[in-house]
């Protein structure tokens, strides 16, 4: 995840492991591809990982998509 939550302009393997320290690029191949994912381990470690970070009792998150620029192009 640390590679994912980098700046970087490409996003793939090689250039995430390039990026983390002691990383290893074939290792990282490996584990992207070969290893079984426990999805709802996951899952629940990601929301416990937000709520820690965003979590408060009287909150609310909000997502709005409004901020994204739209292009409409008009062909007369």
């Amino acid at each position: 995840m640390a590679g994912q939550l980098r700046q970087l302009e490409r996003k793939s393997i090689e250039p995430i492991a390039l990026n983390v320290k002691d990383a290893k690029v074939r290792a990282m191949q490996f584990c992207v591809s070969n290893v079984i994912w426990d999805e709802d381990k996951i899952i629940q470690i990601y929301r416990r990982m937000v709520e820690e970070d965003l979590g408060d009792p009287d909150g609310t998150l909000i997502f709005d998509e409004s901020a994204y620029i739209l292009k409409v192009l008009f062909v007369f």
